[in-house]
């Protein structure tokens, strides 16, 4: 059976549905949590590796001294064209490994459905929950952007693709972004009511992503 490693970085920043993909793929799931000080795997054991989010900062090592080792490790996986699918902070440390800067947004933060664009010109509203930004790798390929946040996705070489945003999302953990204290937030930033009444546009996202996985470590397309 395929093995999928999953780099979680906190339970709060889960999986979400990649997990459901995963099980509809007949492929078996292993965990990575650097932040526990675990052993760092072999990667010659995982068909590829997904990057999940959190809440720690890429360029906070002082802080979060266990970056250092998921950084290396990444850059091992990159240097060894691993497949990898970086979600929000896992698309900020990719960057990061692949040379540009990461850092907070000027126009502080995006959280809730936004729309973005993708490579054909359709729209996707995605789920976002970030405060930082990064500048586009040299050699990468947008795939997703707007106004607010140009850099919302790329695909870097055949082995990398990267979301700032949650594609990943639940409604149970869209529910548990809103009940958040967003008062606290500025920029561009749903309110509670305006997340919970966009439930509906979770599966249209969920499908998308799973297209993504289906191309990234299955190396075909399905349509949607």
């Amino acid at each position: 059976m395929k093995k999928l490693l999953i780099i979680q970085h906190q339970d709060t920043v889960p999986a979400g549905s990649t997990l459901e993909w995963a099980a509809k793929n007949s492929i078996q799931i292993e965990y990575w949590r650097p932040a526990d000080q675990q052993l760092v795997p072999q990667l010659d054991e995982y068909v590829g590796v997904v990057i999940c989010g959190g809440t720690a900062n890429t360029f906070e090592e002082e802080k979060f001294p266990w970056l250092r080792a998921e950084k290396k490790f990444l850059k091992e996986a990159v240097n060894s064209d691993k497949k990898i699918f970086g979600l929000c902070l896992g698309a900020q440390l990719l960057a990061e490994v692949l040379g540009e800067k990461v850092y907070v947004h000027p126009s502080g933060w995006e959280s809730g459905f936004v729309e973005v664009e993708l490579q054909d010109g359709s729209k996707l509203q995605a789920f976002q929950s970030h405060l930082c930004t990064f500048d586009l790798p040299k050699g990468a390929e947008l795939i997703a952007t707007n106004e607010f946040c140009k850099n919302q996705a790329y695909r870097f070489g055949g082995n990398i693709v990267a979301t700032q945003f949650h594609p990943e999302t639940t409604t149970d953990w869209i529910k548990y972004c809103a009940d958040k204290d967003l008062s606290v937030r500025s920029g561009n930033v749903q309110t509670r009511e305006q997340m919970l009444s966009s439930l509906g546009l979770q599966k249209p996202l969920q499908d998308w992503y799973f297209n993504q996985l289906d191309l990234l470590f299955l190396d075909c397309q399905k349509p949607i």
